[in-house]
């Protein structure tokens, strides 16, 4: 292949690469394209410069520069305020705006730049709710990785609010399931506009909609959409959430004796409002640990000792807690039945420290009446 053809060939893949972002392009020989731009005159671009460049690299790898090209010129146009192509791709070392995009990402959210400082968030219907990022962008600018990625996971969760404010009547329901969330995860006041309500200190249960691709934070003004009371929500989403699969397995821990109760997905909490399942009747409780979404541990108190128990999970608490990618709490609780038909479990945080020398025992509970029973266990 002589340089002519060579040089033709690449700038031939330009034109369907244009095409992909919306471009109207054609192609010119030997080494142009004619560009339409909406609105504003269109151009001639020589990109002889860039096919020689593409030499450099494989055949294969020609489709990929064409495209990196036509981004970089959609990029530019719209840095100056022309509406070029689809959209505004962040280049790849915008540190800011890649973070808010991968919030999004998390959350099921195919979110754009329309420019710069302006988001795209797409509807049901197909239509795109535009969002204005300026005031983000530059507060994530100079921030490390890490602490960027947090504070736009918080903008992404008021983001997704109020896109479902904008959703189409008679839109797609996700199936309605409960999920335990420690308040952290979720920025000041946020949690007041979602279906929430306590669990224990620091964890709350939020009604959720789970889609096919994701799980949203169902808000109190969708409730009405679905025809339900805040109390109804819970019991569907409870209900809905203990028909989900779960594996329950009897163990042997350091001779304590733990249900592991898992499944392949995040409602396994859910499993505490029914615990009886996979305990009987319990007269006195259990001791549970709820570490992840996918993991529910506990022990039915009256088999066994007490104390040499609640030592032995409060070991396994750390460290489920550490090893999760999205930790709940390492906290001990001692649990007992749901006491109104609806209501979450009654919970009370619970812990020991034993002086193995002294063989003194320290006692912590949220609930006077677990020291009574602990003595009436402990004979």
């Amino acid at each position: 292949m002589t340089d002519t053809d060579r040089r033709r060939a690449f700038v031939e893949t330009l034109v369907p690469a244009f095409n992909r972002f919306g471009i109207e392009a054609e192609f010119v020989p030997p080494t142009s394209v004619r560009i339409e731009v909406p609105e504003h005159e269109g151009f001639t671009s020589d990109f002889a410069d860039a096919a020689d460049q593409a030499a450099d690299f494989p055949p294969e790898a020609h489709p990929e520069l064409a495209e990196q090209l036509a981004l970089g010129m959609m990029r530019q146009m719209r840095e100056r305020g022309i509406a070029f192509g689809t959209h505004y791709p962040p280049r790849s070392e915008d540190q800011a705006r890649q973070v808010v995009l991968r919030a999004f990402d998390e959350r099921g959210i195919d979110a754009r730049f329309d420019f710069p400082d302006t988001l795209l968030l797409p509807l049901e219907d197909g239509r795109l709710m535009r969002a204005d990022a300026a005031g983000l962008i530059e507060a994530l600018d100079g921030l490390e990785e890490e602490q960027a990625f947090e504070r736009a996971q918080g903008y992404a969760v008021g983001a997704v609010a109020e896109l479902a404010r904008h959703q189409p009547a008679g839109s797609s329901q996700g199936q309605l399931r409960v999920r335990l969330y420690p308040d952290e995860a979720f920025p000041e006041g946020a949690l007041e506009h979602f279906v929430a309500r306590p669990f224990v200190d620091g964890v709350h249960e939020l009604v959720v909609l789970d889609f096919p691709d994701s799980i949203q934070p169902m808000r109190r003004d969708q409730l009405d959409g679905y025809g339900l009371t805040e109390l109804q929500a819970f019991t569907h989403a409870v209900a809905g959430a203990l028909e989900e699969p779960v594996q329950a397995d009897s163990m042997d821990a350091l001779g304590t004796t733990v249900v592991h109760i898992g499944g392949e997905h995040t409602y396994t909490g859910a499993q505490l409002h029914a615990l009886e399942r996979h305990l009987g009747d319990a007269p006195h409780g259990a001791l549970v640990l709820f570490p992840s979404p996918p993991v529910v541990m506990a022990h039915e108190l009256g088999q066994g000792d007490p104390v040499s128990a609640m030592r032995t999970l409060q070991q396994l608490g750390s460290r489920f807690f550490a090893d999760a990618d999205k930790p709940i709490t390492e906290n001990l609780y001692w649990w007992r039945p749901a006491t109104a038909e609806g209501e979450p479990p009654r919970l009370a945080q619970v812990a020991v420290e034993v002086d193995d020398n002294s063989g003194q025992i320290g006692l912590y509970t949220s609930d006077e009446d677990f020291a009574t029973l602990l003595r009436t266990l402990m004979g």
